[in-house]
């Protein structure tokens, strides 16, 4: 599979983006990505077959643009072959949850606001007993977001109400909420496959080893650090069994 050879950016930073406020999760969109890419065995081909008739939007500009964010995240930062491998291999299974939660992490980890709105809004809500997440507090985490990210303020309103509520409908279908109208907060279904990627992916990012527990990458997925661990010792006593 042709994957480019320019330098990795494992993660976003920067300004907050309202890719939100336009679309969601697009977790079938990418699945079929990851699907034709498997097919193809090229990046560039499969966003062509994808932008010319491969998604069942209607309009080739609303197509471009959904392959331009799955892109975004997932081979605009240039990752290793590895990583396309995995999650091709977690599209073809049939085991839903593996492309749900391996996605929620890439589409996290390159979309800064998204991964603020998970650290600073879910995660506090968790460890408080609160279940329900609600529009209001994700505005409530724009308004106060301000001082540092002053890019917010020049949102329109039309862009944030959008933003809220799409962002909502993407964790859901992320495994991070449930509920159509009420969301309420749950622990999402991580099997050890993902679990392994998240560790490949640490470490590749050169996170040091007695560093990987701790990292906040495991709070996606409502983890702590004392859970992270187990894991990652479950992870490594399972590949000195194969």
């Amino acid at each position: 599979m042709s994957t480019s050879k320019e330098t990795t950016r494992w993660r976003a930073s920067g300004p907050y983006l309202p890719t939100l406020a336009s679309k969601t999760s697009l977790i079938e969109e990418s699945r079929q990505f990851l699907l034709t890419y498997a097919r193809l065995g090229d990046v560039e081909a499969t966003r062509q077959a994808l932008v010319n008739g491969g998604l069942p939007q209607r309009s080739r500009a609303t197509r471009a643009t959904i392959v331009k964010i799955v892109q975004t995240r997932l081979t605009r930062w240039h990752p290793p072959t590895w990583v396309l491998k995995d999650l091709v291999t977690f599209a073809q299974d049939g085991h839903q949850a593996e492309l749900q939660v391996a996605l929620l992490l890439h589409t996290a980890r390159h979309d800064v606001l998204l991964y603020d709105i998970i650290q600073q809004v879910v995660v506090p809500h968790w460890s408080a007993g609160e279940r329900e997440l609600i529009r209001a507090d994700i505005q409530r985490f724009l308004d106060n977001a301000q001082s540092v990210h002053p890019e917010v303020a020049r949102w329109s309103y039309s862009t944030r109400e959008r933003l809220s509520s799409h962002a909502l409908a993407a964790l859901r279908d992320f495994g991070l909420l449930q509920g159509k109208v009420s969301k309420q907060i749950v622990e999402p279904i991580v099997p050890p496959a993902v679990v392994l990627h998240l560790i490949r992916l640490l470490q590749a990012e050169g996170i040091p080893p007695e560093q990987v527990a701790q990292h906040p990458d495991w709070q996606l997925w409502r983890w702590d650090a004392a859970r992270a661990r187990k894991a990652i010792d479950a992870s490594h006593l399972q590949e000195r069994a194969v």
